[in-house]
């Protein structure tokens, strides 16, 4: 009998269970995430060679409904043990969520989030069927990202919708995305002279860089040439301290006051 259950639970069926459980299910950007994962042995006893966790998200690609999924992080739970026949196993665990961990929206018609952002837990059991868990979670920006959003309505702007994208040509970062936050012009003097702003923002412990790109109203007969060339885009970037940040919005938004009064 003992072979026979060896042999079924090889191919999937009698193996291990595992679920991974969090303490919660929203966190903030550079929040320590933490929570247990918990293995359940099957018919026979089996080697757990690795539990590995890893937060992954989807990003798309301009001007297509394609998407791509990607590791953000991973976290090594185990050292290789063995699970007995019907043991229950608790291996507890914490990790840091990175800071370009990709914000969530939740989206009114699916009330799902977008980008989705979730936790694949990846258990690498001795000759059998590997078991997987996976579980979605929400972020929240960080106070920094807080500050600079908050620091672009101030100037008359309104977000219009942020998402996850292939990373764009000139802006330095090791992830194969990032995300846009798109502004348009909702009060003020830029009201009838911007079209939109999108910014891409990028902050590690220190200091933080904002990616930006400002789009002027096209006028004339001209208008349409000077959109199809991208003529009306202005494209930069800038770096604040994140103390900066937190205790001067203001200085945030003055520098892109300048910026955007320098281009019109």
């Amino acid at each position: 009998m003992s072979i026979f259950n060896k042999i079924i639970a090889s191919v999937g069926v009698g193996s291990a269970k595992v679920d991974t459980k969090v303490r919660k299910s929203y966190f903030t950007q550079g929040e320590i995430l933490e929570g247990v994962v918990e293995i359940t042995g099957g018919l026979t006893a089996q080697k757990i060679q690795s539990i590995n966790l890893n937060l992954m998200t989807l990003y798309g690609y301009e001007d297509s409904d394609r998407l791509s999924s990607t590791v953000i992080y991973t976290h090594k739970v185990n050292e290789p043990f063995v699970i007995q026949k019907g043991e229950r196993k608790e291996i507890p665990f914490s990790f840091r969520i990175p800071l370009d961990t990709p914000i969530t929206m939740r989206d009114p018609k699916t009330n799902k989030n977008v980008p989705p952002v979730w936790i694949d837990t990846d258990v690498n059991i001795l000759n059998a069927v590997d078991p997987s868990d996976k579980d979605y979670i929400s972020i929240e920006p960080s106070e920094v990202q807080e500050n600079i959003v908050e620091a672009i309505k101030i100037i008359g702007f309104r977000f219009r919708q942020m998402e996850s994208q292939k990373v764009p040509f000139g802006i330095k970062t090791k992830r194969p995305f990032v995300q846009q936050f798109e502004f348009v012009p909702s009060f003020g003097r830029y009201l009838n002279k911007l079209d939109e702003l999108e910014v891409y923002i990028l902050q590690d412990d220190h200091e933080t860089t904002i990616y930006f790109e400002v789009d002027k109203k096209s006028k004339g007969a001209f208008s349409s040439i000077v959109e199809k060339l991208n003529l009306d885009e202005h494209r930069g970037s800038i770096t604040f301290k994140n103390d900066e940040i937190l205790h001067n919005r203001r200085l945030v938004s003055d520098r892109f006051e300048q910026i955007i009064e320098s281009d019109l």
